[in-house]
């Protein structure tokens, strides 16, 4: 039996997407774990709003023998991946 960890979150205004994904993809690469970069900057005046667009930010990666981990957001902030985003886009509970 493995271990899951669950999270969810939003981006910081006031934070750097590009930083962060800079930040990530330095580690990785020095672990030369797989990772998959998404748009790196957010569009503007999305951040904080309700609604989103279909676009995925951020960046993914997966260490040796783990599950993938996306630290990935949707253009209004919203922490969210590839697959939520295509199983639970057109789900009647939004929440």
């Amino acid at each position: 039996m493995g271990l899951s960890i669950h999270y969810s979150g939003s981006f910081n205004k006031a934070a750097s997407l590009s930083a962060m994904i800079e930040e990530v993809r330095d580690i990785v690469s020095v672990y030369k774990w797989p990772f998959y970069t998404y748009k790196e900057d957010f569009a503007v005046g999305g951040l904080g709003k309700t609604s989103y667009n279909k676009k995925i930010y951020g960046i993914s990666f997966t260490p040796p023998g783990c599950e993938t981990v996306c630290l990935c957001f949707l253009s209004n902030g919203r922490m969210s991946s590839s697959s939520h985003l295509k199983f639970y886009e057109h789900s009647k509970n939004k929440q």
